[in-house]
């Protein structure tokens, strides 16, 4: 059997996170949307440390069973917590090429003291992979080039989101519901 780095190459972990920042192919309106998936969660039976937590448990639990939308190299790139809300950027590279996608979790206080409201978005950060040296040059000068995070099975981003929220409910004893937005 072939054995599946979880780990990003020299070149993907300097470029990933600036790419993460700066993510060029979010920059065009007109055609972001075809790559890119947005969720409203709302969590109950735990506070903003322990979400933030099981998040982080179940990020390294992917990156070492199947993956989230078939991409094993997943790692927290960010985090800034308080008491009342979160953020969390969650990097994920394809195992061969290393596109990024990112995922960002804001997480808040329900506005009912009930609970947690998570706004979820996964996305493409670029045309070009970041396994080449200076494809975030490259992604700033194609931002506007359109293209799709489409496959057999369905949109990646919004598979990940799904996947993500899953695993989450699953595997940490957090319900987490939805309503996409």
């Amino acid at each position: 059997t072939m054995t599946v780095s979880s780990q990003p190459t020299a070149v993907s972990r300097v470029q990933g996170p600036v790419q993460a920042v700066v993510r060029p192919a979010e920059w065009c309106f007109g055609v972001r949307n075809i790559r890119r998936a947005r969720e409203k969660w709302s969590v109950s039976g735990c506070s903003v440390e322990e979400f933030v937590v099981a998040v982080e448990r179940v990020v390294e639990e992917v990156r070492e069973g199947e993956g989230l939308a078939d991409t094993h190299k997943v790692l927290v790139g960010k985090k800034r917590t308080s008491s009342t809300s979160a953020y969390i950027r969650i990097d994920n590279y394809t195992q061969v090429s290393e596109w990024l996608d990112v995922v960002e979790l804001n997480i808040t206080q329900s506005t009912d003291g009930n609970g947690l409201a998570v706004q979820a978005l996964s996305f493409s950060s670029g045309f070009i992979p970041t396994c080449i040296p200076l494809s975030l040059l490259c992604n700033i000068a194609l931002f506007w080039l359109p293209f799709s995070d489409m496959r057999p099975e369905g949109h990646l981003n919004k598979i990940r989101l799904q996947q993500l929220r899953n695993h989450i409910t699953n595997t940490q004893n957090i319900s987490v519901t939805t309503s996409s937005s």
